[in-house]
Order: structure tokens, then sequence, then C-alpha cells
């Protein structure tokens, strides 16, 4: 039969079921995938077209390659958006191998609408982090920081301690928050850093967090690709979880 013959062309059928395995659970998260000889041989196509299934399901975030070790199933992590806690302490207290990369810092005049909201300081603490899990890029963020409050700050400290436990030990812990969050698509900046091609789905996250004396002390904004992030909801007669399921999509 050629690869052309029936429903399409064999990598994408190919692609169809390996992604409905996953699905159903047969190969749970982080379970390693046969060799690509082995399941060539199954579908009886060459290891040219298994690839190009394989290269599919990376692209939707259900696999990933880990160098040396083969390819496995990408883990799940959730994020619970009913707790007060950052993206990266949700995700680490799941056991997701979570590391972060300062892109860039510097103070500055703060755009309009987020000088607003942090009661019109003259200079903010801009920071944009790329957050990866198991080496993967997963969350790039753009925080603000309103000046005073972020004098003496060290960029490279709030990128890898993170801005929570920072400000907590300046006496200005979080102790509420509001997070509004949208669909959207990538654009090209978003996308050559989240290692995505733009214009694929998307999640922006637009958090403000205040203290307890109500002092609105950071704007945070968050790109999440949509290949890796579901938002899921439990209802029940007394209450409302909601939470993003990050995945399948990351290696733990």
């Amino acid at each position: 039969m050629s690869e052309t013959a029936g429903r399409g062309p064999k990598y994408l059928r190919i692609h169809a079921e390996l992604r409905d395995r996953i699905s159903r659970g047969q190969w749970p998260p982080g379970h390693p995938l046969p060799a690509q000889r082995d399941l060539a041989g199954e579908f009886g196509v060459s290891i040219m077209t298994l690839r190009q299934a394989l290269q599919l399901l990376a692209d939707d975030g259900l696999i990933a390659t880990r160098h040396g070790r083969g390819t496995y199933v990408a883990a799940r992590y959730s994020y619970d958006l009913g707790h007060l806690r950052s993206f990266t302490a949700d995700l680490a207290a799941q056991g997701a191998d979570i590391s972060a990369r300062l892109l860039d810092a510097g103070v500055t005049a703060p755009p309009p609408d987020t000088g607003a909201r942090l009661g019109s300081p003259d200079r903010v603490l801009r920071l944009r982090r790329l957050r990866l899990a198991g080496g993967r890029p997963l969350i790039l963020q753009t925080s603000y920081l309103p000046w005073p409050a972020a004098d003496g700050l060290d960029p490279a400290d709030l990128a890898e301690r993170g801005i929570y436990p920072v400000l907590a030990e300046r006496g200005l812990a979080v102790t509420r928050a509001t997070e509004t969050i949208t669909p959207a698509v990538l654009e090209a900046a978003e996308a050559r850093c989240l290692d995505r091609p733009p214009g694929r789905p998307a999640l922006r996250s637009h958090r403000l967090s205040f203290t307890a004396a109500g002092l609105a002390i950071l704007d945070d904004h968050a790109v999440l690709p949509g290949d890796a992030v579901a938002i899921t909801a439990s209802r029940s007669a007394g209450s409302l979880d909601v939470r993003y399921t990050l995945a399948p999509g990351q290696p733990g």
C-alpha cells in the first residue's frame, strides 16, 4: 500500500493512533515510547515516515525527547488558580523540573495601563523571564514592580528565587491577587522565545498582586502556549476549583 493510500498520508494516521494511545493512558506521562524501529515495523512504514508522525506529536506537546535517553510521553502539571502561589511554586510543588532564564531587566517608565494599576509610580522595575520545564520553554513572563518598593532588588535573584518570596522577605508579602486569562495567538517575538511557530494558540494571563495593606505591588503578564495548557474546572454545590492543566506538554 502506498503511503498516501486510504484516508490520507500514513504519517497522519500514525500520528492520530499514537495520540489516541497517549490520550487513553496506554502510555502514561513519563513513559518511554517504543523504539522507532519497532513502531515503524508495527505500522509497516519507513523510519522517515514514522519520524514525521513523531514530529507532529512533539509539535502538539505530547512527547519530548530526553538527550541520550529516548522519547517519552510528556508529563502533566496543574496550576491551581485557587491558591495564591507563583507559577513556578505551583509547578515545582508537583515535582516539575522548573528553571528560569532572565531575558531582560531594567528600570523604566511604566506603560500607562500598568502605571494606573500600580498607583502611578514614576518608575518601575521591568523583568522579562522565561520559565522552562525540563529544559523546554513553558511560560514567557513580563513583570512590573513599582518604585521605590523595587529599589535594591536584584533581578537575577528575582529570576532564580521568584518574586513572591523575595517580596515577603522585605515585608511586602502578597496576600491577594486578581487574575484574568484570555485566549490569544503567539506573536512572532513570543513564538521565538517559546520555541513554537507564530500564530499558534496561546493563553494570556494578567495577574495583579496586592499586599495585606492593599498596595498593588506586582503587575504580571504571562504567555502560555496553547499546546501545553488547558483550563479545567471542578464544580460542586459549595465550591469551584479552577486550574490550569499544563500538559501534556512538558517533561518532568
